[in-house]
């Protein structure tokens, strides 16, 4: 190799090329997942708890995106807190997007949450300054709110908000509560430009609505979650006049189920662009191979003096198979140190923080060794076997 810099060059980009592309897909796709996660977590809050959805049939995983009849009420919840043993608390929420938000003629869209005062609790959102919603207010039907920081920039930039009149829909509210910043969702979009008000003020002041958006339940034992869920499906469909083989007009979503359909569609298209860079390598080691053979072909002669000076067909062969594996393993390192850096540009391009997955570049070195011992065995065997008097004559 040393006498031909050139075949050596080539002998190792193929490998390297190959390499290259399986840690860069690992790391940006472990990065990939890992950042949809945490957003994923950013919007849920909390993976202990189950929502129950107007909607024509049961699922335990994604919301339906399809427009529902309205068939949860405000008794619902009630209900399933008084006859469904391994429930810990319930929480009411009625919810409408985009809409308009002023304060003296500034204005701003927000999504508004009407909720009961435990549901930010529930969801892990946090006061940064001024104070929560309370059972006080959601029983007087008090009109106050609880804003996120996007609205405390777009409506009062350094202003105090904290007792401030604001205008949800052309309805007055006193600003109580600011909220700690929850970051960015899936998507990137943020989850900060956000309004909470008491659920009976929206139901009654307004959205003017006497049913539900969602009905969140949190489970004492959230890790086995049917055996709850099959007694409030018992509940409500007593209530909703549900009779076998009625159809069931809700449905449950279930957080946990949700991320880790989300994560494995991350893994399978990793999977697949890994399985790709896999083949890229084992093309590298055709390119081995192939030079290789070249070398044993020029390299008669040089067979036939090590022969004719005691050494045996292992040791023709130990010192082929050892040059095809250096070069394949030189070829992975320098493809490993490509493949990283060229994963974490790409991630922080997308202002993801990077994660470097060792364990993949642990098995990338060892298969570009791998790879490099069985593409060279052929040339090594040719090269054992061949004949040291024909050699010495070439």
């Amino acid at each position: 190799m040393v006498r031909n810099p050139l075949r050596a060059f080539f002998m190792m980009l193929g490998i390297a090329i190959g390499i290259a592309s399986l840690t860069a897909m690992s790391t940006i796709g472990e990065s990939t997942r890992q950042e949809t996660m945490r957003q994923f977590k950013n919007m849920v809050g909390n993976y202990d708890l189950i929502n129950i959805e107007p909607g024509a049939s049961a699922t335990r995983g994604m919301p339906s995106l399809t427009t529902v009849e309205p068939t949860l009420k405000f008794g619902d919840s009630d209900a399933i807190v008084e006859q469904v043993s391994g429930v810990k608390q319930v929480a009411d929420v009625q919810n409408a997007f985009d809409l308009n938000v002023k304060y003296r003629d500034r204005t701003t869209a927000a999504a508004v949450y009407g909720i009961t005062a435990n549901w930010l609790e529930m969801h892990s959102y946090f006061i940064d300054f001024g104070s929560v919603l309370t059972d006080e207010d959601v029983a007087s039907v008090a009109r106050v709110a609880v804003i996120g920081p996007d609205i405390q920039n777009d409506l009062f930039e350094r202003e105090d908000p904290i007792g401030k009149q604001i205008r949800i829909g052309g309805v007055p509210f006193l600003v109580k509560g600011v909220l700690v910043t929850r970051g960015a969702g899936p998507g990137g979009s943020s989850l900060d430009g956000i309004v909470f008000i008491p659920v009976t003020t929206a139901s009654k002041r307004l959205f003017n609505r006497d049913y539900l958006t969602t009905i969140t339940v949190e489970l004492i034992e959230p890790l086995n979650p049917e055996p709850v869920l099959q007694e409030i499906t018992a509940v409500l469909r007593e209530r909703h006049g549900i009779i076998p083989p009625g159809e069931d007009d809700f449905g449950f979503v279930n957080p946990r189920a949700a991320a880790e359909q989300v994560a494995e569609v991350d893994s399978a298209l990793t999977r697949i662009l890994t399985g790709i860079s896999v083949i890229a390598t084992i093309i590298g080691g055709t390119v081995i191979m192939s030079l290789m053979l070249i070398a044993v072909s020029e390299r008669r002669r040089e067979i036939g003096v090590r022969r004719a000076m005691g050494a045996t067909r292992e040791d023709i062969m130990h010192q082929f198979l050892i040059e095809a594996a250096a070069a394949s393993l030189v070829g992975g390192v320098v493809g490993t140190l490509l493949g990283v850096g060229g994963g974490v540009i790409a991630v922080l391009q997308q202002s993801m923080p990077p994660l470097i997955v060792w364990k993949s570049i642990g098995l990338a070195v060892v298969l570009s060794i791998i790879v490099g011992l069985i593409f060279g065995l052929q040339p090594a065997w040719k090269a054992a076997n061949t004949d040291p008097i024909e050699a010495l004559r070439s």
